[in-house]
């Protein structure tokens, strides 16, 4: 998170397993997170958007959260990709350490699906809060806050391929069935939001 862009961009186009499709994802996100608050912040404390301040300051409030969020979300993804990698070099030489490391590697798929859907479910709001203020905003910012709603829903979309990845090698049924419906509502969901503000931005720009 204390990379500079350059350096960010560097380490995750070398051969670094870190940071990967869940980073670059937060990253995006965060991105999306930081054009909401800036179309909010262009709009608020204006007599033309009056009506709207309160939920602007609403707005402002939660987008600098998720953003917040969504950066240490690069790390702690990182994180669980590389527990995840350690329970997979652990000793299976005896039937006790092939126990321990199969338990160890079911924790390990748990972590790194867990971490990237709540990835997804921060980029979910983010859409949201961007088709709002392709509505309510500064009619200037208009097309920023249509770029913050499909940034936020690639991001999201990225961070569920990474779920995805992991929910293939866990034993947990009950668990698998509840996540894949967790991602379908998901993505209908946010592509929808996406498709809804798309659309409202291009009307206002033609």
């Amino acid at each position: 998170m204390n990379k500079t862009i350059s350096e960010f961009l560097e380490q995750l186009g070398s051969d670094a397993p870190t940071p990967g499709g869940g980073g670059a994802a937060a990253l995006t996100g965060a991105t999306a997170a930081g054009l909401v608050t800036m179309v909010a912040r262009l709009t608020t404390g204006r007599e033309a958007f009056a009506t709207h301040e309160t939920r602007l300051q609403e707005i402002i409030g939660q987008g600098d959260e998720l953003r917040q969020e969504l950066l240490a979300a690069i790390e702690g993804d990182a994180t669980a990709f590389e527990t995840l990698m350690s329970s997979y070099r652990l000793p299976k030489t005896t039937p006790e350490e092939k126990a321990e490391r199969t338990s160890k590697i079911q924790e390990g798929l748990l972590l790194a699906t867990e971490s990237p859907l709540g990835i997804a479910h921060r980029c979910a709001t983010l859409v949201e809060l961007a088709a709002e203020l392709v509505e309510i905003g500064n009619p200037l910012t208009v097309s920023d806050a249509g770029t913050a709603a499909v940034l936020a829903e690639s991001a999201l979309q990225g961070a569920l391929l990474q779920a995805r990845i992991n929910l293939k090698s866990l034993k947990n049924a009950e668990y698998v069935e509840k996540t894949r419906a967790e991602i379908a509502e998901l993505t209908q969901h946010s592509q929808t939001a996406r498709d809804n503000a798309l659309h409202a931005t291009l009307a206002k720009l033609n």
